[in-house]
């Protein structure tokens, strides 16, 4: 562990209680010097403290439940997050519905049969192109699908994927 000593500044303590690393001049806040040296923040030592009975409630406690109250918000919206949901069957098949006033932007979609050149299996998989400000023909049409057909093989589980057939494309519009 590096030796931090107190700063001083014309001789006089600092107002910020700021260490300095004399070997190196590296100059680090009271809070940072507290977390090195004894592992915990000040916030945590003091709400230590409030619970421990040896303190009041002040503000950092205060301020601290609330945090910590957040974080497990948080958490328990990841987890419900990662819970599995019961599907609609568009959801299920990877049927998206435009919204009900279109913006007038375009989106292939397409379900494409694909084959893993690795172990033979075959499955149907949804790709979608990126969204235009028109139906696209010729060349353009081709880049888009095959946007829609990378989409749609990202989805699976491997690079081995092959395009069999394209079994059905429409325009999605927006």
């Amino acid at each position: 562990m590096t030796d931090y000593v107190p700063l001083y500044v014309d001789g006089k303590r600092d107002k910020a209680r700021r260490y300095v690393n004399p070997s190196t001049g590296k100059i680090i806040s009271r809070r940072k010097y507290i977390k090195i040296t004894e592992g915990v923040s000040p916030e945590s030592k003091a709400y230590a403290r409030y619970l421990a009975g040896k303190a009041p409630k002040g503000i950092t406690a205060i301020k601290y439940e609330r945090r910590l109250k957040r974080k497990a918000e948080k958490e328990r919206k990841q987890k419900r997050k990662e819970e599995p949901k019961s599907k609609t069957i568009k959801e299920k098949w990877g049927w998206k519905e435009p919204p009900i006033k279109p913006r007038g932007y375009y989106q292939l979609q397409g379900r494409y049969r694909v084959r893993n050149a690795k172990t033979g299996e075959s499955t149907t998989v949804t790709g979608y192109s990126t969204v235009t400000s028109t139906k696209r023909r010729g060349v353009e049409l081709q880049i888009l699908r095959e946007q829609a057909i990378n989409h749609a093989k990202a989805q699976l589980y491997g690079y081995e994927w092959v395009l069999v057939a394209i079994e059905h494309e429409v325009w999605l519009k927006w």
